[in-house]
């Protein structure tokens, strides 16, 4: 990370320093995005992270302590907002925010290294094998029994927005707790059914990949429930219905592979909602399956398959075909945490909410 990244008064969103309005959704999503920055600027500069504080002392926050992993490298931190509240119960700003970083880049080698194998169990879906997870979860519980859900918030970018959705899926199917969440650039892991289906095969494959694609979706929903927890199964509840209260902020960017997939997903929940909830677990076998031979082992629990969700788009950089030596640099620029936090940026943002009747509804 250059240095001119690292500081806030040249790459950070200083027009907001010390006047933020937490009623305001661009104010808020630009002070958690700096929170974040400022775990990638602690982890850069571990020994003499002076870069570090303005990102979040800009807004009124504290650093309590910085999350470490076995290698000793800064991967999270939480933050305590010090500043005054609107109001005693104010539900628009955090009392406690649990940040986590995302992969750092070359100059780094070794840290890199680790990066990457999380990157890989995040991958297959073994986030639970790894000290981050196991770490963030602990830091997690003690500050919800301490201070109550509401007042506890989770923000991350990338690999750092993928560790923070899986402790907030865990919290809500676990605990029964539902916190607040900002998550950047998350990730989208999910099985290309597109690639396996031929151009010939119908006269709209379009239509096809869609259904195709909300149907395994789904039946993915009703064979990770019976993973999670085998008591849920007993008692025939829902993962979907379960994590549907819960209701994190994505952001993401069409130009950005890792996330943009998203759009997709929640595009597709629409349009093939009513009928694809009707499929029967029965039916849903199948599928599980057919994940048993793809990814040589069962699917525990996928974790972009998110039955609510606050999308936002970013509307400033629409998708472009480019010269292929341009697409790393396309690529980096649609994925980077910074847009988030600009004062130019356009986003729209829809809220979709997953309905327990045979309407999913938006």
């Amino acid at each position: 990370m250059g240095n001119k990244k690292r500081n806030f008064d040249i790459s950070g969103p200083k027009h907001l320093k010390d006047i933020v309005d937490w009623n305001n959704a661009d104010h808020r999503r630009s002070a958690i995005s700096s929170l974040v920055q400022g775990v990638y600027v602690l982890e850069s500069e571990r020994e003499n992270s002076t870069n570090a504080q303005p990102w979040y002392e800009s807004f009124k926050f504290q650093l309590v302590e910085p999350l470490k992993r076995d290698d000793q490298s800064i991967f999270g931190a939480i933050y305590k907002y010090i500043g005054k509240y609107p109001a005693p119960d104010s539900d628009v700003l955090p009392r406690y925010v649990i940040a986590f970083r995302g992969t750092v880049d070359f100059k780094r080698p070794n840290i890199l290294i680790n990066d990457i194998m999380l990157n890989v169990k995040v991958a297959r879906n073994e986030p639970e094998e790894s000290s981050c997870f196991t770490l963030a979860m602990d830091r997690v519980k003690r500050l919800v029994k301490e201070n109550g859900a509401p007042n506890v918030w989770l923000a991350g970018h990338s690999l750092g927005a993928a560790i923070a959705l899986i402790v907030g899926r865990n919290m809500m199917l676990k605990q029964n707790c539902s916190l607040e969440a900002y998550l950047f650039n998350p990730p989208y892991i999910s099985f290309p059914i597109e690639k396996y289906l031929g151009t010939s095969m119908v006269k709209d494959k379009e239509k096809l990949v869609r259904i195709a694609r909300g149907i395994f979706k789904i039946g993915l929903a009703v064979a990770a429930e019976c993973q999670i927890n085998p008591q849920m199964q007993e008692q025939k509840a829902d993962t979907f219905c379960l994590l549907s209260r819960w209701t994190p902020h994505l952001f993401v960017n069409p130009g950005d592979f890792v996330c943009s997939e998203y759009i997709a997903y929640f595009n597709d929940r629409l349009e093939t909602g009513p009928q694809m909830m009707k499929l029967s677990k029965k039916g849903c076998t199948t599928v599980n399956l057919l994940l048993h031979f793809a990814w040589g082992k069962d699917l525990k629990d996928a974790m972009h398959l998110l039955p609510s969700a606050d999308l936002t788009v970013n509307q400033s950089r629409p998708r472009e075909k480019t010269a292929a030596n341009d697409f790393i640099k396309n690529f980096k620029r649609a994925h980077e945490l910074c847009q988030w936090w600009h004062r130019e940026v356009r986003c729209q943002s829809t809220r979709y909410v997953y309905s327990t009747t045979e309407d999913p509804g938006q």
